[in-house]
């Protein structure tokens, strides 16, 4: 199945990569429903529409914000990675409950980028080449990265509390998940939901590869830059600007495969290391399903 085929996005006009769910099969012949699963990019460039329609429109009940406290409070630990240092906190519509459940911690990769750098000190931060290799080698850049929001602690208690929200979510309300460019942390948050919904592993991989679509214009405007600045190895510059906006299939299949070698499955995964119990997950089924 073709996820283009199907009406994603939500339209909104300055949140980024800001799309649904619904609509994808299950497994038992019922679809995800429509309205109520929105994962995005960051809120902060939302505009008064946008935060009309999900008030209004989606009746948005629940935030659940996956980035770390200095991405949405601001920390000059942020320059390293992103060359800003301001706050980005969440405008909200009316009557939506906001939760941060960070993934990643940055204070941890922060140490490992500035180690990495200690024992290569003829490396610089000013070269894009160098610092790929950084990122790639702390775990900050490809499937490493993936691996790290599923195994690490702090990356299971919030997906585990992503899963109790949703239990929690009241219908006819909806929820909205997103990290910073809602394609890696908010990537595998909705590939954990949908295969706790029964969607197959096909679509998963065709809905975390729609972010090229939705972030297309940006994506050709970072590759003209990086090729015409020549400071990237023309055959490194994919993998450089899967830090910008930018996804690669074969993450999601080595996540998924990676899931399944150490832990039986994604549903396994869920019980086990999350919590949610099989009574749960019919739950979920009943509750996000028609």
């Amino acid at each position: 199945m073709d996820t283009k085929d199907l009406q994603q996005s939500i339209g909104m006009n300055g949140i980024a990569n800001a799309r649904e769910l619904g609509g994808y099969p299950a497994a038992d012949g019922r679809t995800v429903k429509h309205g109520v699963l929105l994962r995005t990019a960051r809120l902060s460039t939302a505009d008064e529409e946008d935060l009309r329609r999900l008030r209004d429109e989606y009746r948005l009940a629940k935030v659940i914000d996956l980035r770390s406290d200095e991405e949405i409070n601001g920390s000059p630990l942020l320059e390293m990675f992103t060359g800003s240092s301001a706050p980005d906190p969440d405008p909200l519509p009316e009557g939506a409950e906001y939760l941060q459940l960070a993934v990643l911690d940055l204070q941890k990769q922060t140490e490992l980028t500035e180690q990495w750098q200690r024992e290569h000190p003829d490396a610089s931060v000013n070269d894009p080449a160098a610092m790929i290799g950084a990122l790639i080698e702390t775990g900050l850049l490809g499937d490493e990265l993936y691996f790290g929001f599923l195994d690490e602690q702090l990356g299971k208690d919030s997906y585990s509390r992503l899963f109790r929200e949703l239990l929690s979510l009241k219908e006819g309300r909806a929820l909205l998940f997103h990290c910073t460019q809602g394609k890696d942390r908010t990537g595998v948050a909705a590939m954990l939901i949908l295969s706790a919904l029964g969607v197959s592993e096909d679509i998963i991989v065709s809905d975390y590869m729609l972010t090229n679509d939705y972030n297309r214009d940006k994506i050709e405007a970072e590759r003209k830059m990086l090729t015409m600045s020549g400071r990237v190895p023309p055959e490194k510059i994919d993998l450089f600007m899967m830090a910008m906006d930018r996804v690669n299939e074969t993450t999601m299949t080595n996540v998924i495969s990676h899931v399944r070698e150490r832990y039986g499955s994604v549903r396994d995964y869920i019980i086990s290391e999350l919590g949610i119990s099989e009574s749960e997950l019919v739950r979920l089924g009943d509750r996000f399903l028609e």
